[in-house]
């Protein structure tokens, strides 16, 4: 119900915007919004979470700032999630800093174009957003699925890590589902509200599009337009 509840939100909140006639400036804008819908959804919960967790089938995340095991994941992501991001680093960084991360996200993609999700994990990829304390370095502004991604036991997270090649299946890390479900349906709502416009909409490896976005300001214009401007 709350992944529905979420995902109807962003629908119809992307549907409106887009209905507006938005500028390529104000992209970024859609990826925000859908996320502090779902952020918004997850806080009503709190409340209840700290008065009867288990009435809610609330278990709490053992997830903390350096812990950085599942920035090994491939990342999907809609084009105006990578959008803000590439506004953000560019509004808030350094030339030097970008240079360097650019050259992370350069040799990233290229190890990581045309592997699915399990092969992606096996081949250890650093996300190149980590910085040098194994922090998100995006925090703020970090996609729906970094969002979703959590774990109850971090131990079984560093268990993946050392064992990569075990499919996702088999690796044995019990996630919340309420926090994956909301920011899941969250993401399938935006995803609808731009495919229903006739733009691309969904991208299935976040270095991958970054990379793009970061080296041509000029994707936002002819996304908009409704060009496939991703790869």
């Amino acid at each position: 119900m709350l992944r529905a509840k979420a995902w109807r939100a962003v629908r119809v909140a992307t549907e409106s915007r887009l209905s507006g006639g938005p500028s390529p400036e104000e992209l970024p804008r859609l990826a925000q919004e859908a996320a502090q819908l779902a952020e918004t959804a997850l806080a009503s919960l709190a409340p209840r979470a700290i008065e009867d967790p288990r009435a809610i089938g609330w278990q709490v995340p053992n997830c903390r700032p350096g812990c950085h095991f599942c920035c090994y994941e491939q990342v999907n992501v809609t084009p105006p999630e990578v959008f803000s991001l590439a506004d953000h680093i560019r509004a808030n960084w350094s030339e030097g800093r970008i240079r360097s991360l650019r050259k992370k996200l350069t040799a990233a993609a290229s190890l990581s174009r045309g592997l699915d999700h399990e092969a992606y994990f096996a081949a250890r990829i650093r996300c190149p957003l980590l910085d040098s304390e194994d922090r998100c370095s995006v925090y703020a502004v970090r996609p729906l699925m970094c969002r979703a991604y959590n774990s109850l036991d971090v131990a079984a997270c560093e268990r993946a890590a050392k064992n990569p090649s075990k499919p996702a299946h088999q690796r044995g890390v019990r996630t919340n589902g309420t926090i994956h479900g909301i920011m899941d349906g969250a993401f399938g709502g935006l995803k609808e509200a731009l495919g229903k416009s006739g733009r691309q909409e969904f991208l299935p490896n976040l270095v991958v599009a970054l990379h793009q976005a970061l080296d041509n300001p000029e994707l936002q214009r002819r996304w908009l337009a409704g060009k496939q401007v991703f790869q």
